[in-house]
């Protein structure tokens, strides 16, 4: 793109059409940050950077299996636009959970692996973990002079990386703070959104709590880049008479996880259900308690019964499996966001929700076998609900990306209001004080 002498839109267009009908790459350079989305939506597969220039490091910490849903698509915009840095850690290398740095897509960019998981699995350990963590990421936060570093949602690997990258005055961008839930996630969730110079929120409501909590920075809401895998989700009919669960531990509970888990066990067997595909649990205090009760199903059903036990598979195989299945039965905040915009029937069991919005397709049921299982029949009975995108359309992993890239700039418009994501409201501040983020660009 020629500075000053630029083409028109219209003649990029052409040009990209002419090269890749002749077999030929289109590689152009960005001169100026607002054009990165206009190129982006060419379908480009590389921009180049002018001789000289800098990109910006972006750092990406990837601690655990969900969050990397979460930020897929942020990536995949990011990739090739900036010096993008990608540190897999925690449980993201550990085989009991799936190994999920063997599916990441971007090997290349990932620079460290940090390992930080500790056996016993109670709210000591996760203490520890947080100190051991921070002081590792603290290293390479310190070796790599990221520009900002990405941290998701409100794990106790989350709160370590905003600590480590805050007291090295790194800037620090938040995705899904101002979230509700209950239990230890909000108090984390709240810490690190106070500690972050940008924040990233998943809906309206979310963006107006972090704008009254006087956070540092400006938040935009943009959504939840994990509704973007499911925007382009395909169902798969053979997934119509499977049953998925997916139940974690809920950590200011920990020490009933084992029974929590055998009332939903009961349930699933009152049912009846053609096919139940099971998920282990994730790493959380108690989740030591879910995986003994469901290894000990395992050994008493054999292979009697129709019910299959995984510990991972990729993002969009998950997703096509919740975009056909019968229902979603668990306490997976997957049954809250992705499953809205799916449509998908869900039983939520519990506590380790509470607070969170939701749409319509979600029932709440506690820890009883018996309206678990009721709720279970009812759902199944109703089929898939209308989508709703209380937490996104589809486009969240580019606003992210461009606000990451310095080219979504601030406005002096209303603020955004309490409802689900529209257009005219993507990528845009909840707050009318642009002075932090001024700061902030003219540092990067």
């Amino acid at each position: 793109m020629v500075e000053k002498t630029e083409l028109s839109d219209k003649d990029h267009r052409d040009l990209v059409k002419t090269c890749a009908s002749r077999g030929l790459t289109f590689l152009t350079t960005v001169f100026h940050e607002d054009r990165v989305p206009f190129l982006s939506d060419l379908g480009l597969e590389a921009i180049k950077i002018g001789s000289g220039e800098a990109m910006r490091k972006v750092l990406v910490c990837i601690t655990v299996r969900p969050s990397l849903a979460r930020v897929q698509t942020v990536l995949d915009n990011l990739v090739g636009l900036c010096d993008l840095q990608v540190v897999m850690a925690a449980s993201t290398l550990l085989e009991r959970y799936g190994r999920v740095v063997e599916t990441f897509a971007y090997p290349k960019n990932i620079i460290d692996h940090v390992y930080s998981t500790l056996e016993g699995e109670t709210t000591e350990t996760s203490a520890i973990e947080t100190g051991v963590l921070t002081m590792q990421l603290a290293r390479t936060f310190s070796r790599h002079k990221p520009d900002v570093v990405v941290t998701i949602a409100d794990r106790h690997e989350t709160l370590a990386t905003a600590i480590a990258a805050s007291y090295q005055h790194i800037p620090l961008c938040h995705i899904q703070g101002g979230e509700r839930t209950g239990s230890i996630d909000d108090k984390v969730r709240d810490a690190v959104s106070m500690l972050a110079d940008v924040h990233c929120a998943a809906t309206g409501t979310a963006a107006t709590r972090l704008q009254d909590m006087g956070v540092r920075g400006d938040v935009f809401h943009t959504g939840c880049p994990s509704v973007d895998l499911a925007a382009k989700i395909v169902p798969d009919p053979a997934d119509a008479n499977t049953i998925v669960v997916l139940q974690h531990s809920v950590t200011n509970e920990a020490e009933h996880a084992r029974e929590q888990i055998e009332a939903t066990i009961q349930a699933i067997e009152a049912v009846t259900p053609k096919k139940v595909l099971w998920f282990w649990p994730g790493q959380d205090a108690g989740s030591g308690g879910v995986a003994k009760g469901l290894r000990l199903y395992h050994e008493r059903i054999g292979n009697r019964q129709p019910v299959c036990f995984t510990r991972h598979v990729s993002a969009d195989a998950f997703l096509s499996l919740l975009s056909g299945c019968a229902a979603l039965v668990g306490n997976s905040s997957c049954g809250i966001r992705e499953s809205a915009y799916l449509g998908t029937p869900v039983v939520n069991i519990g506590s380790r929700q509470q607070g969170r919005e939701c749409g319509p397709n979600v029932v709440h049921v506690g820890h009883h076998a018996t309206d678990i299982a009721e709720a279970i029949q009812r759902q199944v009975a109703h089929g898939r609900y209308p989508s709703d995108a209380i937490y996104g359309d589809g486009h969240s992993g580019a606003r992210i990306a461009r606000i990451l890239l310095g080219s979504a700039e601030p406005v002096t418009g209303p603020d955004l209001v309490c409802d689900p994501v529209q257009e005219q409201q993507q990528g845009t501040p909840a707050q009318k004080h642009p002075a932090d983020w001024y700061e902030w660009q003219d540092r990067h």
